[in-house]
């Protein structure tokens, strides 16, 4: 059994066109979320060595410029995977017959989020605390919302 059924990667993943059922929708949005924490794993794994002054390395730094390097990949790979989950849910919405506006909430509220954790640490006497935790609960929100509305009829399809 494939793990999208008879759909394909390219047609889920890399167009807006057509319909889904909420089983795939969901079996697709749990492979997007997985490639992004494992993504976000080796990032957290790495970012320490991303913190450096020119008194504990030297100039050019070969391990910096690997982090460095691994920073871009993974900011890139973060944005295809948000167009990624908007064809997705664009999908399950025009199925469900569901506003289209939906599709981008999760993507907004991950990049707000992102920002505001890179941000907080470097400058946060202008950038208070609760504005952090304010745009974490926003992404669960948006997740939650998001599962709700584009995962309902999980049951029904299988039976």
């Amino acid at each position: 059994m494939r793990l999208f059924g008879s759909h394909s990667a390219r047609f889920l993943f890399r167009s807006d066109e057509g319909r889904i059922g909420a089983g795939v929708w969901l079996r697709g949005f749990l492979f997007l979320a997985a490639l992004l924490a494992a993504l976000t794993a080796v990032w957290i794994a790495l970012s320490p060595y991303a913190h450096r002054d020119l008194s504990q390395r030297a100039f050019v730094d070969p391990l910096t410029i690997a982090v460095y390097v691994y920073l871009m990949i993974y900011a890139f790979a973060g944005l295809l995977i948000g167009v990624s989950y908007v064809y997705l849910s664009l999908k399950r919405l025009r199925a469900a017959e569901k506003p289209a506006f939906v599709s981008g909430l999760l993507p907004l509220a991950m990049l707000l989020a992102g920002a505001a954790h890179w941000l907080h640490p470097r400058v946060s006497d202008a950038f208070p605390l609760w504005v952090v935790q304010a745009s974490d609960a926003l992404l669960l929100l948006a997740a939650l919302a998001s599962v709700f509305i584009m995962g309902r009829g999980v049951r029904q399809e299988t039976r």
